[in-house]
């Protein structure tokens, strides 16, 4: 396994384990908001403020999400970009190579057949 795989598991179960204590913090909060002796004004608040909160949270880490993958995006447009670079000039050289071998055989021919010519 190569440690490319190796990160990208971690940070897979990073992210499990913070989605995990989102999830169970947010669970908790509204239990403890419930279960509470206030008024129904007061809990329907905190409820309210904790909604904020959450909502607040999770479109924070959307945009987070969003960013991180342009970068990603970006990264990958600038790997791609120089393995096709690479690739062309690796085809360019062979190309360049075998076209010289053609010629060279293209000339050894013609004097191949420039001589019969003479001889017959």
């Amino acid at each position: 396994m190569s440690w490319k795989n190796n990160y990208e598991e971690r940070d897979d179960s990073n992210g499990g384990f913070v989605l995990g204590l989102f999830v169970g913090a947010t669970i908790g909060a509204l239990a403890a908001i419930l279960f509470a002796p206030k008024a129904g004004q007061e809990t329907r608040q905190q409820l309210k403020d904790l909604a904020n909160q959450q909502k607040d949270k999770l479109r924070n880490q959307w945009e987070d999400t969003k960013i991180n993958a342009a970068i990603a995006v970006d990264q990958a447009k600038e790997k791609l970009n120089t393995v096709a670079d690479q690739t062309k000039e690796a085809v360019d050289t062979y190309a360049d190579k075998a076209k010289g071998t053609v010629d060279h055989l293209a000339d050894g021919t013609k004097a191949t057949v420039d001589k019969f010519q003479k001889r017959y």
